[in-house]
């Protein structure tokens, strides 16, 4: 979604990581679980007892062209449209916890950015079908912003908010999706969502020569070649995702132009091609919301998306009663329909429901998204992200917002698959 506030109550209409196995830095830096170190600009120690070797054996592997074949161990992996992890197929159902890299000398909504924090927020959100394990079912995944700003500490690098996110994810059983700007700029050290705004001029070149946000010491595209190369062994993440709802208009609330699509193409394959040339075992996603936005409208949206590093199509599923949202131009059947052509996979990254909005009760809104996980699993979806996680201890479940907090119904929902 489009800001911190959504997490508390969505104001804003729709227009939103496991032990370190590339770094294992809290071993390598004098930590362990449960006690991150601050691990400033040092890089990945390569020797944590999963660091499964990349896997670069192919010409198009080295070539920075996607690959369906599998890949190491634990890593997930495309099938056409379908996802796989060793062998097996692979579905998923998780929660954003966008804020799980923020501590608080980098404010966005409420400070985690600990590995004991993490944990708690999956220990409150629960082990799933087995009561009497810490680990979470198989295809249990978070969603958090990994943006150079969370990466940031006096103008030096430091990798401990990000360590400690998927050494919590690994000890709990999670995948984590990284993603690694937002198109509205909160929770990356702007001074509000606008100015951080990603306009059509950034998307063609902004991203290769302006720094991500203020103080910040690289441009977006360097930015993605550090966090990808520190992280590219680790299985736990699922996917890398350029954008947090790629959209580009001239401006903040501007028009959108007849060259938006081309320009959001271009970025995607000028990225693609970078990731894939440093990862080619990690899957990757553009990021888009996919109801209609600037340069991915109507048949855009098949256009971007066939980039051929991209491996996922996505979209966000808000403000719509129906179990599969949208109408016949920009809405998920459609969606869904394009990435058959394409032969990739679609997942909802974010889906958002108020209880104020449902009958204004928790168990209704819990109803309502068991109908949605039901028929949008059915209608080929790989994977569905619930909008948004708020621990216990600063709230939990909201009736007026989209929060979901422990004991919430919508968890049984996601542990069950629907």
């Amino acid at each position: 979604m489009a800001s911190p506030a959504k997490g508390a109550s969505r104001l804003v209409v729709v227009v939103l990581a496991m032990f370190s196995f590339a770094s294992c830095t809290a071993v390598a830096e004098g930590g362990g679980p449960g006690s991150p170190t601050r691990s400033v600009e040092t890089q990945p120690s390569g020797d944590g007892p999963a660091n499964t070797p990349r896997s670069t054996s192919s010409a198009e592997s080295r070539s920075g062209q996607p690959s369906s074949s599998p890949g190491p161990k634990d890593f997930v992996y495309r099938q056409g449209r379908h996802l796989m992890l060793n062998g097996r197929p692979y579905k998923f159902t998780g929660m954003n916890i966008y804020n799980a890299t923020s501590d608080d000398s980098h404010p966005c909504w409420y400070s985690m950015g600990t590995q004991d924090l993490v944990e708690l927020a999956l220990d409150q959100i629960g082990p799933g079908r087995d009561p009497t394990s810490t680990k979470a079912p198989p295809g249990s995944v978070i969603r958090s912003w990994f943006f150079q700003f969370q990466a940031t500490q006096k103008g030096r690098r430091d990798w401990s908010t990000f360590d400690a996110v998927l050494r919590a994810a690994w000890n709990r059983g999670y995948k984590v999706i990284p993603v690694l700007i937002n198109q509205w700029g909160d929770c990356e050290g702007w001074p509000n969502s606008e100015a951080g705004f990603k306009t059509e001029s950034w998307y063609r070149t902004g991203y290769k020569t302006e720094p991500t946000s203020p103080g910040m010491k690289k441009t977006y595209k360097e930015w993605v070649r550090e966090v990808v190369t520190r992280y590219r062994d680790n299985p736990t993440i699922l996917a890398w995702q350029l954008v947090n709802e790629a959209s580009a208009e001239t401006g903040h609330g501007g028009p959108c132009s007849s060259t938006a699509s081309a320009s959001l193409t271009n970025f995607t394959a000028d990225m693609g091609k970078l990731v894939k040339s440093i990862d080619p075992n990690h899957l990757l996603s553009l990021g888009t919301i996919g109801s209609g936005q600037c340069g991915t409208r109507g048949a855009e949206y098949l256009n971007v998306h066939a980039v051929p590093q991209i491996d996922l199509c996505e979209y966000h599923d808000y403000d719509d009663p129906l179990p599969v949202p949208g109408d016949q131009w920009n809405g998920m059947r459609r969606r869904l329909d394009q990435c058959r052509q394409l032969n990739k996979p679609l997942f909802v990254g974010e889906l958002g429901v108020p209880p104020s909005k449902v009958g204004g009760t928790l168990a209704e809104r819990g109803r309502i998204v068991q109908k949605k996980v039901e028929a949008q699993m059915s209608a080929g979806v790989v994977g569905i992200m619930a909008w948004v996680w708020r621990l216990g201890e600063e709230g939990g479940s909201s009736l007026q917002g989209f929060e979901i907090g422990p004991d919430d119904p919508v968890l049984k929902v996601l542990a069950s698959g629907g």
